[in-house]
């Protein structure tokens, strides 16, 4: 029986997740049973009918099979990564989302929050208190109390977290399972919920792992790569990692262990897209949370794989270093947008799941017409669906350009010339990549693409390493709807902890009724919103923010996809397309959690 000191007390306590491991079949089933669970055969559920249908209330704890759930990723190679979410790096978020449970989870179907971590949430006037539901444990039994949490969220501080645009202070409640925020002022509850309502959110801080960061600058925690002794608190632990693979064995101290009715799950490491598309059909993997298939291998798909569609709030774009010589001029930027053809890049990269923006700006596809009205016809398009070189070449020239052999140079003789970054293994994006450089190539730039893997990739950008490039342009998930959070994202960029280098401050730039300038500080408006009751008082703010977005060009928006995530019913029971658990991202992560993925009978 393997026996580990508890770091938080000295206490020792059963590691019960090596003691299944030791028991075996049998001995999984009496521990299952002992934690509430019938203990009856594993049987008994023969009559199945693989749909879904009889495990929608999820399998009970004795009902746990032998099985294995295959998923696979292309972040990077598994010993490469580590799974502290703080340090962007080289975190592996697929995997960490198995680890580590969410807050709260947003239902694209629904358009609602459903309690997950949590067990619920409340402001009142200027605080916010986070309420952890009583049977949230760490893998070890512990329960996740406050302090993990305050631990978090002050970490988090240092980073320049969500919460923190509206909160100033964070405490223990008047119990180990109330956190309180005290805000700056009072704040807009929807804000202050998508601030820790994505998907990508998650109660990870263990304390003991985590507090020794507290007294450092916040370089300590984000070089901090945790590998060896993670401690869970989601559906899945930590078994090992190799160059090929993560192995997760089911968390029996999860508060939904007896709906995760399999024992294990590994999450294989693939190249590209081809070999995750290749696995899918070919019947090696089970699920896939995000993976980009065109119509043709869409529609190839044997009849067990199920396609989910989920919107992103995400998509291909463009970021400039803007300190760079030339990338970082507007004039240079905005030509860039005018030569590109937006909707032949979509029509190139999968237009099965890819939509265009009207209107340049850090506004979702789907969102800005409600949000920009009737002033739309003033922002500039760009011209999605042409290559508008007159118009850039006569910014270019207005900028100090003039074209010598086929190719654009500054007064001092010097080309524009540089790396396009672009992530490899992304098959979509790099069919993107190929037709911009091509685009801006003929135009007459003198660009060369610079693929790397993700980790490296991302590395360059937080390290200001890199001239233009590929990178999404929203921060995608529940909160890309509401206009507050892109838009600030677009300036601040956290993901790459601001390696953009987008010039803070006020600016003075074109009005937008067409006659005159007008000065604005972004950054400090688009604050503004955190303070106003309702959407209506906001959309004045909003339309001003994405008119200065529209002209200074932080990013370029190119376009917006549609999430494909796949589950396979071949061995594992899956829900029907209409089941409203399957508007939570990830599905292949959500549904085992609620009993809505389990292991189908022999």
């Amino acid at each position: 029986m393997a026996m580990t000191r508890d770091r938080r007390s000295g206490n020792i306590y059963v590691d019960r997740r090596r003691l299944i491991q030791g028991a075996g079949a049998v001995g999984v089933s009496a521990l299952a049973g002992c934690t509430g669970g019938d203990n009856t055969d594993a049987d008994d559920d023969s009559e199945e009918s693989g749909d879904g249908s009889e495990n929608s209330d999820g399998g009970s704890g004795s009902d746990v099979r032998e099985a294995t759930m295959v998923s696979a990723t292309n972040n990077g190679v598994p010993t490469d990564m580590h799974l502290n979410p703080i340090a962007t790096q080289n975190y592996d978020d697929i995997v960490g989302a198995h680890v580590f449970e969410r807050f709260v989870a947003y239902n694209f179907e629904t358009q609602e929050f459903e309690m997950a971590g949590l067990e619920d949430w409340a402001v009142d006037s200027e605080m916010f208190t986070l309420t952890i539901r009583e049977d949230l444990n760490w893998e070890n039994g512990e329960p996740v109390t406050a302090q993990d949490l305050v631990t978090q969220f002050r970490l988090e501080k240092k980073t320049s977290g969500a919460i923190w645009d509206f909160a100033e202070s964070v405490e223990e409640g008047d119990n180990e399972k109330t956190v309180v925020f005290q805000l700056t002022e009072e704040t807009n509850p929807q804000l202050l919920k998508y601030s820790i309502g994505s998907q990508s959110d998650r109660i990870y801080a263990y304390h003991p792992v985590y507090e020794e960061f507290l007294d450092q600058d916040a370089s300590a925690v984000q070089q901090f790569e945790w590998e060896e002794d993670v401690v869970a608190n989601g559906s899945f632990s930590i078994e090992s990692k190799s160059d090929q693979a993560w192995t997760l064995t089911r968390n029996d101290e999860y508060y939904n262990a007896d709906k995760v009715n399999f024992t294990e799950l590994q999450i294989l490491q693939r190249e590209d897209n081809t070999a995750l598309q290749q696995g899918m059909s070919g019947g090696e993997l089970d699920a896939m949370s995000s993976m980009f298939a065109p119509p043709n291998i869409a529609n190839s798909m044997p009849d067990h794989v199920q396609e989910i569609n989920t919107p992103a709030k995400w998509g291909y774009g463009i970021v400039f270093n803007h300190e760079n010589e030339h990338f970082g001029k507007q004039r240079v930027r905005k030509a860039i947008a005018h030569v590109l053809n937006r909707e032949q890049i979509a029509q190139n990269a999968g237009p099965r799941t890819k939509a265009v923006p009207d209107v340049v700006t850090a506004i979702a596809v789907d969102d800005q017409e409600s949000w920009l009205g009737d002033q739309m016809d003033r922002y500039e398009t760009y011209g999605p669906g042409t290559a508008q070189t007159d118009t850039a070449a006569e910014l270019l020239r207005e900028a100090g350009y003039s074209k010598n052999d086929g190719v654009w140079e500054d007064e001092d003789g010097n080309s524009i010339s540089a790396q396009y970054a672009t992530p490899s293994g992304w098959t979509d994006w790099t069919t993107a990549t190929d037709t911009v450089v091509d685009q801006l190539n003929s135009f007459g730039f003198d660009l060369e693409i610079d693929s790397k893997p993700i980790g490296d990739f991302f590395g360059d950008y937080i390290e200001s390493n890199f001239e233009l490039g590929a990178f999404y342009w929203l921060p995608g998930g529940a909160r890309s709807s509401f206009p507050f959070y892109p838009l600030r994202w677009e300036l601040v960029c956290p993901d790459i902890d601001g390696g953009h280098g987008f010039p803070t401050g006020e600016k003075t730039i074109p009005a937008m009724d067409g006659s005159g300038e007008m000065t604005i500080n972004p950054l400090e408006e688009i604050k503004e919103i955190t303070s106003l009751s309702s959407d209506d008082e906001a959309t004045e703010i909003i339309r001003r923010v994405a008119w200065h977005h529209n002209q200074t060009l932080p990013f370029i928006a190119i376009t917006e996809k549609q999430e494909q995530t796949w589950i396979s019913g071949r061995k594992f029971n899956v829900p029907e397309t209409d089941d409203p658990a399957l508007g939570v991202k990830w599905a292949t992560q959500w549904l085992p959690r609620v009993g809505k993925f389990t292991a189908a009978g022999n």
